[in-house]
């Protein structure tokens, strides 16, 4: 019999936030995955999770580039392919650790679909959201009502007119450092510079949350910075 796949949302840093299920999933299983971003780099997904991981289990690095070349994705993503079905052919019940949840911006929906596709059994265990647990941080409402809300990556931003950004009451961005700069120029563009709140790492011990984001246009953002935008105060 094929082993039983699981994709577990880690949630964005804080080891608290992680669900039962994902805690009793990860005392069960008999291999766990977890992706690195480089040789060196440890993953951020296992320190997260790493205290609920048996010590008998078994524990496998899968590298995901950080690169937009689609030869080099694929072959990243068929090599995890490779991996983790020789485990499952072997009935080995296996998790594969996600940031977040693994249904939103997640390099685990790629995996998902393959399995699925190719008949092995998958089952996706959510995670809570960045940007719910950074507006519990920053303590901003994402909603109020009926009011719309956008969930954008970085890099569309500078691309949407000061039209398409005012049309939403909050409008969420996910990996802003990728062009900082733009997106602060975009968002003064659309007026709603100085209703944003970006919050940096959030979940893990150094994380900030900062209103003045033309202060930090010179800097150095971690990969984990969210921008909170509302069109009006909340208060």
């Amino acid at each position: 019999m094929k082993g039983q796949f699981y994709g577990i949302g880690v949630g964005p840093g804080d080891p608290e936030l992680l669900t039962y299920k994902a805690v009793r999933i990860l005392r069960e299983v008999d291999l766990v995955a977890v992706p690195v971003t480089g040789k060196d780099n440890l993953s951020t997904a296992r320190k997260i999770a790493g205290r609920f991981i048996r010590p008998e289990c078994t524990v496998v690095e899968i590298d995901f580039p950080m690169t937009r070349d689609q030869a080099k994705l694929e072959e990243a993503w068929q090599s995890a392919r490779d991996l983790l079905t020789s485990g499952l052919d072997q009935g080995q019940s296996t998790a594969f650790l996600t940031l977040g949840d693994p249904m939103l911006y997640s390099t685990y929906i790629y995996l998902y679909q393959h399995l699925q596709e190719a008949g092995y059994p998958v089952s996706t265990v959510p995670g809570i959201t960045s940007f719910s647990a950074s507006a519990a941080a920053a303590g901003v409402p994402l909603a109020f009502g009926d009011e719309k809300v956008v969930l954008l990556p970085g890099s569309a931003v500078p691309e949407l007119s000061k039209e398409d950004l005012s049309a939403y009451q909050t409008v969420v961005i996910f990996k802003a450092a990728r062009c900082y700069g733009q997106i602060v120029d975009a968002l003064r563009e659309a007026g709603r510079l100085n209703n944003s709140i970006l919050v940096e790492s959030c979940g893990h011990p150094d994380q900030r949350v900062i209103t003045d984001l033309p202060a930090l246009v010179e800097e150095d953002l971690s990969y984990f910075s969210l921008i909170i935008s509302r069109k009006e105060p909340v208060m």
